[in-house]
C-alpha cells in the first residue's frame, strides 16, 4: 500500500514547510499540527491515496492528498480567514461514517431483504471527488451504491462508475 500513515505525516509536513514559504495564504499552514491521514479508496474499495488533515487550533484548517507512492497532489485550506471559522469541518472526511451510515438508512427499505454494509471512504471517479460509499446488498450481491456526503446524497446501481472509469 505503498507508505505508512507516519511516512504520509512527514511528506505532508514536507510539502507544508515548503508552500507556506512561497505563498502568503498557505503561511498560517507552517504552524498546523499534521493530523491522523486517513485512506482514500476507489469505488471498488482499492486504496487509492491518504487525506491528510491539517489543524490549527483544534480545528481542521487544511488539507493534503498524497498518493500511496508518497507524491503530494493537492494542498488546500477550509478557511478565508481564520477569525471566521464557520465553514471549517469538524472531521476531514465531511462527516462520521455512523453519519453516513444512518442517512444511507433512511433510504433503504429493510423489509425488502436488503441490507446496508458498513461505509468506505471512497473517491467517486476523479481525486477529490470524495464521499462515503455505503454499499446495498440483497441475497449476498451488491445491487446499489449510496454515497453520503455532507452537502448531499446520490446513488446508482452497483458496479457503475462514473464515467465508466476509475482514476
Amino acid at each position: 500500500m505503498g507508505l505508512d500513515e507516519e511516512e504520509v505525516k512527514k511528506v505532508s509536513k514536507k510539502h507544508i514547510q515548503f508552500l507556506q514559504k512561497e505563498d502568503p495564504l498557505f503561511e498560517i499552514l507552517g504552524k498546523a499540527i499534521v493530523g491522523t491521514p486517513i485512506m482514500v479508496n476507489n469505488v471498488k474499495k482499492q486504496p487509492s491515496y491518504w487525506l491528510v488533515p491539517l489543524l490549527r487550533l483544534n480545528k481542521i484548517i487544511g488539507f493534503v492528498r498524497v498518493l500511496l507512492n508518497g507524491k503530494v497532489v493537492h494542498i488546500g485550506t477550509f478557511y478565508q480567514h481564520l477569525t471566521n471559522s464557520e465553514y471549517v469541518p469538524t472531521v476531514i472526511t465531511g462527516i462520521h461514517a455512523s453519519e453516513a451510515s444512518k442517512l444511507a438508512a433512511e433510504r433503504i427499505q429493510q423489509d425488502y431483504g436488503v441490507r446496508a454494509c458498513e461505509p468506505v471512504f471512497v473517491h467517486d471517479g476523479p481525486i477529490g471527488r470524495e464521499a462515503w460509499l455505503v454499499e446495498i446488498i440483497k441475497d449476498s450481491k451488491p445491487i446499489r451504491w449510496i454515497f453520503v456526503t455532507k452537502a448531499f446524497i446520490y446513488e446508482r446501481d452497483a458496479g457503475k462508475l462514473l464515467n465508466g472509469i476509475i482514476e
